[in-house]
């Protein structure tokens, strides 16, 4: 079922401005990076600052923004293991396939050109069981690289986005839909 919070976000943001300004340790960093299967130079990238200041320069606490930051990607990877059943791999492998739901104006692709044509009910939904996760991600990425690029681009994956706040937001819709039962 889906876990849309009032907050608008798919977990609960109730206690982020608390701990964010209580300041995280350096090592929280490695802890979050470790869910997702980061390198140390892709957390730098996604929270914006250099992987030497990151790491090196202060062995002390964060600063309150990037606190926040890095307790946005927490809450967002243990939401996305919780929708992919804890299995840290299939996760891992998701985040880094370009998904054609995120490829949207906020990520500098054009809106929609056509009309929206909604699907009867009664043609939607599956009249199979339920679906491996592993077996529809590999359908997926084998589709999506065989599929044709629009505009010269591929899709963005969820991972690419991660940098900014809007594209966490993206990405956490995206497990929004999953577990509402929409597949992505």
């Amino acid at each position: 079922m889906a876990t849309r919070t009032s907050s608008g976000w798919g977990f609960p943001t109730n206690d982020l401005i608390l701990l964010a300004r209580q300041k995280l340790s350096r090592d929280r960093i490695d802890q979050v990076a470790l869910l997702a299967g980061l390198t140390k130079k892709e957390m730098a990238q996604i929270l914006g600052v250099t992987e030497r200041n990151l790491y090196n320069q202060h062995p002390g606490s964060l600063s309150v923004p990037l606190s926040e930051r890095l307790l946005i990607l927490e809450k967002l990877f243990e939401h996305g293991l919780a929708v992919f059943d804890g299995q840290q791999i299939p996760f891992q492998d998701w985040l880094r396939t370009p998904l054609a739901e995120l490829a949207t104006p906020e990520v500098g692709f054009p809106g929609p050109t056509a009309a929206y044509t909604p699907i009867p009910i009664d043609q939607m939904g599956t009249k199979q069981g339920p679906v491996s996760l592993s077996a529809a991600a590999s359908t997926r990425r084998q589709r999506a690289a065989q599929a044709p690029k629009e505009s010269g681009r591929s899709f963005p994956t969820p991972l690419s986005l991660l940098d900014t706040i809007t594209g966490c937001k993206l990405v956490d819709n995206v497990f929004i839909r999953i577990e509402a039962g929409v597949f992505s």
